[in-house]
């Protein structure tokens, strides 16, 4: 038999439905993001940061729409950098796991530790 984890009191279904920022509820965000925006699933893929232990940044393409995802697999704060050929001015914070300041400059991020952002680009 399996022992409950000690810290069931806190960490729980219950909880997790009790709170609109819980890992639930970024999950039911993503799974929308997929299912509403076809890039997603069926946009070309380009790696955009070849030999980053830290980061893992790439765009997925369809016709117009371009996304931009960013992805910090570590503890650390790593700095991102956008690509020269990527555009920055104009783009939508679609969905972070972090708040993320409107004014901040796309094209150097410092990223939190295993922060999460995707970006529709123009």
């Amino acid at each position: 038999m399996i022992d409950l984890n000690p810290n069931y009191t806190d960490i729980n279904a219950r909880q997790a439905l009790a709170d609109p920022e819980s890992i639930f509820y970024y999950y039911r965000r993503l799974i929308r993001l997929r299912k509403t925006n076809p890039v997603v699933v069926h946009g070309r893929y380009d790696l955009i940061i070849d030999d980053d232990e830290a980061i893992y940044a790439f765009t997925r393409t369809l016709d117009n729409d371009r996304l931009l995802v960013i992805l910090n697999f570590t503890a650390n704060a790593p700095v991102f950098e956008l690509p020269d050929d990527l555009p920055a001015g104009d783009a939508e914070l679609l969905i972070a796991n972090y708040a993320v300041d409107a004014a901040e400059d796309l094209r150097q991020l410092t990223l939190r530790p295993f922060e999460a952002r995707v970006y529709r680009l123009s």
